[in-house]
């Protein structure tokens, strides 16, 4: 009888031993995968839910979206190593943290949101962005998507098809700017500015008003030195610079100043590319926004939050429609005039003491 050698035992049962730890790896990765497993981990009290009533769940195709797909990058693109690292994460949560305690709205934002959802696996699922039957105004949205993608995330526009909330809308929004009448003093005339001293300007038909400082002229060191820690490369090189003086508004411009122009001149109606219609240069009106799409304070809250999300055409328009209600000429600060006004005097990279 021929004797088998030791080292084809141990080949033939290492190879055994590798081919099941691959097999039952693989069962175990596919079922930490499930959603049923994601839920059984997840401490938010409305992650489930809320995937339920999206559109990620519930659709017309009857496609099913599961939690890794849009909460871990696509197989080979470190799917593994983010799926431990979620894990454990989750895992630590839900045995240490008190979920009462958790800022649940705060988690909610884009800008916490776009760190637990991958873009590639996003564009993993839709290669095509201009599939049959998008509408203009998607079409429009896409195009300045690929435009800019390396700053903006899908979750910019689509942040509640995964999950539901009824507080954002993916669809162009007829009721914004529409809000309750309150019972205040409606200004009828602007401000009268008599010298070069700060003053509170009226928007005239409207209750809404806004400080304005006068900033003296004077010259500074504009930039950030190379090793100056946080610097980007667009900052320099540090020079000499003279500004003269101006008016600066004391804080951003709010919704509440921004929605007084949207009702005074909104466009509910028109398409995005209404202006193409327009008889050349005949027009000496300003053209109002229109509705937007989906919530454009990305769930910051309006009233005298500053006004976010408007294209830098849409707060030129601003300018020149407050200007003329107004009939004072307001426009965007250079860089110049609101580093120098930042600055207020300082050398450091900030207003305050240290770095």
């Amino acid at each position: 009888m021929k004797k088998v050698s030791r080292g084809k035992i141990l080949f033939v049962t290492g190879l055994l031993s590798a081919s099941l730890i691959i097999f039952l790896g693989h069962k175990a990765v596919r079922w930490t995968s499930t959603d049923t497993f994601c839920a059984s981990c997840h401490i938010h009290p409305h992650s489930t839910d809320s995937w339920m009533r999206s559109t990620h769940h519930d659709n017309q195709r009857g496609i099913r979206v599961h939690c890794v797909d849009c909460h871990l990058p696509p197989h080979g693109e470190g799917y593994l190593f983010e799926k431990a690292k979620t894990g454990m994460r989750d895992l630590y949560g839900k045995i240490f943290k008190d979920p009462e305690k958790l800022d649940w709205e705060g988690k909610s934002r884009i800008e916490y949101a776009t760190g637990h959802t991958f873009e590639a696996s996003c564009t993993n699922c839709h290669m095509n962005n201009y599939p049959l039957g998008l509408s203009q105004e998607g079409r429009e949205a896409h195009l300045y998507y690929d435009a800019r993608h390396e700053s903006l995330h899908c979750i910019n526009c689509h942040i509640t098809v995964g999950h539901h909330d009824p507080e954002r809308l993916h669809e162009q929004d007829f009721a914004f700017g529409i809000i309750d009448e309150k019972e205040e003093e409606i200004y009828t005339s602007p401000a009268v500015v008599d010298g070069f001293i700060d003053f509170t300007e009226y928007i005239p038909g409207s209750g809404v008003s806004f400080e304005m400082v006068a900033v003296p002229g004077g010259s500074f060191r504009m930039g950030s030195l190379p090793d100056e820690p946080f610097r980007d490369g667009d900052e320099g090189p540090v020079r000499n610079v003279t500004v003269s003086p101006f008016f600066l508004g004391k804080i951003e411009v709010t919704w509440d100043e921004y929605l007084v122009f949207f009702k005074q001149t909104g466009s509910q109606g028109k398409t995005a590319d209404a202006y193409l219609n327009a008889p050349g240069n005949e027009t000496d009106a300003i053209s109002g926004p229109t509705p937007p799409w989906g919530a454009p304070d990305q769930g910051w809250g309006k009233g005298r939050m500053p006004a976010i999300s408007m294209t830098h055409h849409a707060a030129e328009v601003y300018c020149r429609w407050l200007s003329g209600v107004t009939g004072k000429t307001y426009r965007l600060p250079t860089e110049a005039e609101w580093e120098y006004a930042a600055r207020a005097g300082t050398t450091s990279p900030y207003f305050f003491e240290g770095n």
